[in-house]
């Protein structure tokens, strides 16, 4: 590989380093979607052309939609078992039902409905399939309000000195990552959480160094960190949370000197 990069959902962040030999399925990721698609397309076809093929279509699309809600499901069930807030595994139970409940509207609800053919479908039935995704978007959507409307994690308000090891801007926007001693007197890699205005990005390059503060919990080692108020000169211009509370969590801030984590009126809390 000739690039670094770096999978994140929440809590859990992977990263494939230049030199490194990354999985298959990532090194031809582009061509497995085509390909995906392509069979995808030609057996729904296939199985479009017969009464027995259409009602294997309803049956596929059940069993996907069952089998995501239930993949799904898991990350609530372990963040109750951890503990954490209502607010966030319940916002994650919300988003497994959305994201369920569309696929089953769509991949089972419209062949349904043309298995039983427009002779003995009322028009208005052609409706179903479309407004259960939009309301179980909608669970989607207000699933990761909630996730996301709660504190940010505990920080430990401990200085650490950070080495930059990565600076680029790529198709995903900019990527500064940092190696830093953590909590758990181990070395961890992780992105900044600031993202640094363009008149200031080129004195990120690699091998500076700057004063960060981490999460409290070392489960979050690898997510983010943060610049301290010591750097409160550094102009931001956005913020990134990935792996944080979603596997991708980010947006613009008004461009300026300071924190937009720690200046005064900002959105962001931390938990004690």
């Amino acid at each position: 590989m000739n690039r670094r990069i770096k999978i994140t959902g929440r809590g859990r962040t992977v990263v494939y380093k230049e030199g490194d030999r990354a999985p298959f399925w990532l090194e031809h990721i582009v061509p497995l979607i085509f390909i995906g698609i392509g069979v995808l397309v030609v057996g729904t076809i296939v199985l479009a052309l017969s009464d027995g093929g259409r009602a294997a279509l309803v049956w596929i699309g059940l069993g996907f939609g069952a089998i995501m809600l239930v993949w799904l499901a898991l990350d609530p069930w372990r963040s109750f078992r951890a503990g954490v807030p209502v607010a966030v595994w319940a916002g994650e139970a919300l988003c497994a039902l959305g994201w369920g409940g569309t696929a089953i509207s769509l991949a089972a609800g419209i062949p349904y409905l043309f298995w039983r053919g427009p002779d003995s479908t009322p028009e208005w039935a052609f409706l179903i399939p479309g407004l259960g995704a939009v309301v179980f978007t909608g669970l989607v959507f207000v699933g990761m309000r909630m996730q996301t409307s709660g504190p940010l994690p505990a920080l430990d308000r401990t200085p650490r000195e950070a080495r930059v090891i990565f600076n680029e801007d790529d198709d995903d926007g900019q990527n500064i990552e940092v190696r830093y001693p953590g909590v758990d007197g181990k070395k961890h890699d992780a992105e900044l959480a600031d993202l640094i205005d363009d008149s200031w990005q080129d004195r990120f390059a690699p091998g500076t160094t700057w004063q960060v503060f981490a999460f409290r919990d070392v489960a979050l080692a690898d997510s983010v960190v943060f610049l301290t108020e010591q750097h409160d000169d550094v102009w931001r211009k956005g913020y990134k949370l990935n792996g944080v509370r979603l596997g991708g969590e980010g947006g613009p801030v008004t461009r300026g000197p300071g924190s937009p984590f720690f200046r005064a009126g900002a959105k962001w809390t931390f938990e004690e």
